[in-house]
């Protein structure tokens, strides 16, 4: 196997969970995005992480900064451990976070270390306005009662001419983002304990193992293994 995800709260009082990815090869992650801010924290080889706004070319020592709802993918060429955090959005070291940053040669060695490290950071006001509108946008997209067609003719696109623009500013189309959404849900539901065929059937996913392929390729481990990280025995 060339890589190894596993996750975890950080600890049960806690509202932040952790993540830890092994690799001993190339391996790539596919976009996807989460409702809280990822903090990557690169302990060994390097990893990239690509979005809309840019890549980011993380080495040992490194830290990432993804924010909420922001697709992203990940990839890289060595062998490399990385620790990933998930702090919900309105935590006080990653409130107002917008934009993908990366914290060079910063040697975070635990959890508090990495937002200590953040919150330091500065927030750029300007992008406030842009991005309220982009979640305006993406929240017309999920809504599963408006298809493609219609959201572009609100718009005064053509659905190419719409799929095409979303693309540009989302990194995916509009069907792949409703795709992570959906799978983002599915995440949540599988944190709290959910039964994975309930999950699947809430989701709209065709079956159960149609579900845990789009899952692994996303976050890398498979339902049972993510849920099982989180039920309390």
């Amino acid at each position: 196997m060339s890589a190894l995800w596993s996750y975890r709260p950080y600890n049960r009082a806690s509202c932040i969970e952790m993540g830890r990815l092994e690799t001993t090869g190339p391996i790539s992650q596919a976009a996807h995005f989460h409702s809280e801010v990822q903090i990557a924290i690169v302990t060994h080889g390097c990893r990239v992480y690509s979005s809309p706004l840019g890549d980011l070319c993380a080495s040992a020592g490194d830290m990432v900064i993804i924010p909420a709802h922001l697709p992203h993918a990940s990839q890289g060429s060595t062998a490399s451990i990385v620790t990933h955090l998930y702090a919900p959005s309105d935590h006080p070291s990653v409130r107002g976070m917008v934009i993908p940053q990366i914290i060079r040669r910063v040697h975070a060695q635990s959890p508090y270390e990495a937002l200590d490290a953040i919150g330091s950071l500065r927030r750029d006001e300007r992008h406030d306005k842009q991005f309220a509108s982009t979640g305006a946008l993406s929240k017309k997209v999920v809504n599963q009662e408006l298809d493609i067609n219609s959201i572009a003719a609100q718009l005064g696109y053509s659905t190419d001419g719409f799929i095409r623009a979303f693309r540009r500013q989302f990194g995916m189309t509009p069907a792949a983002y409703r795709l992570a959404h959906r799978l983002m849900n599915a995440r949540s539901k599988l944190r709290r304990g959910d039964a994975i065929a309930d999950v699947a059937y809430a989701m709209s996913f065709a079956d159960q193992s149609h579900f845990g392929r789009l899952f692994r390729r996303a976050y890398g481990a498979t339902p049972a293994a993510y849920r099982s990280a989180f039920v309390v025995p």
